[in-house]
């Protein structure tokens, strides 16, 4: 029943959106996120306990990441509202041509981020400026009707999507880099179980392979790219390849790799302490279960 109204909620939202506005749509936005601050409990304990990781863990920042996460949500449901042309403008971009150098040895690029900042709306927004890009996206945790409804959001502006529990999901992403596409990842959550083994935000943990294995196998270079929010406007972080050099073994390879995204996940997380949106991590079970796969 509760998802019932969740996502009949959002529906309704996206139709409020283009009536409304965006100023008047923010400022409800504001309001939801601060009453789910106030009566969404573990969520908040779990942000209490990411921020104590990663900053001060202050109750004002708790806040502060519910209102952020309440403002790029918001956006992300107006895409339908806003043309190609207004979604170009609503951010600035600073290193557009990492990703053109990238772009041009024709292997495709891995554009890796997280769940930082506004993911959704940044995807749109590389797409709007007209690049040819594939997300991968999980259909399980959501559901099939909410996998649907943010599909329809997520394409848009012309992204295509590839469902993360396709059997043939990574022949599919494998074929989007050799069309020198950009295939879109986050990399901050080992959502399948199966990854790599990391030092993150300073104690051990787990990242997904995917990105560092796709990149091994096709020669296709990473990029990290982030879209976040300063004083109140978007900006389009995309920074230069990633510089890596190869043992030769691909199990060690991959491990490397993927210490090197961690990297440069955990500076844009330090940097945007307020602006990291992951309600699922729960941070003993990742130092019990990296201390059991690999420390026994």
């Amino acid at each position: 029943m509760f998802n019932g109204i969740t996502y009949h909620s959002i529906r309704i939202s996206i139709i409020l959106r283009k009536i409304s506005g965006r100023f008047v749509f923010q400022q409800v936005a504001r309001i939801l996120a601060f009453l789910s601050y106030i009566l969404l409990r573990q969520r908040r304990k779990i942000l209490t306990e990411n921020l104590r990781h990663i900053a001060r863990g202050e109750a004002r920042l708790v806040r502060e990441t519910f209102v952020n996460f309440g403002l790029a949500y918001a956006d992300f449901l107006a895409i339908p509202s806003m043309k190609s042309k207004e979604i170009c403008r609503i951010a600035k971009v600073r290193g557009l041509s990492n990703l053109d150098r990238a772009l041009s040895d024709g292997k495709g690029v891995v554009l890796l981020s997280a769940h930082l900042g506004n993911w959704e709306l940044e995807a749109c927004y590389i797409t709007a400026l007209e690049y040819k890009t594939v997300g991968i996206a999980e259909s399980f945790g959501p559901g099939e009707r909410f996998f649907n409804l943010y599909s329809r959001l997520r394409t848009e502006t012309g992204m295509k999507i590839i469902r993360l529990e396709d059997k043939m999901s990574g022949i599919k992403a494998l074929k989007a880099l050799r069309r020198n596409e950009i295939l879109m990842l986050l990399g901050d959550r080992d959502i399948m179980g199966n990854g790599v083994k990391v030092k993150f935000l300073g104690q051990g943990s787990s990242l997904p392979k995917g990105p560092a294995l796709l990149s091994l196998k096709t020669g296709a270079p990473i990029v990290t790219a982030f879209f976040v929010r300063e004083n109140g406007k978007y900006m389009a972080i995309i920074e230069p390849p990633i510089e890596f050099e190869r043992c030769k073994i691909l199990e060690k390879d991959i491990q490397n790799l993927t210490q090197l995204i961690a990297k440069r996940l955990e500076r844009i997380i330090l940097t945007y302490p307020t602006q990291w949106y992951v309600f699922q991590m729960n941070w003993k079970e990742q130092a019990n279960n990296y201390k059991n796969r690999y420390c026994n």
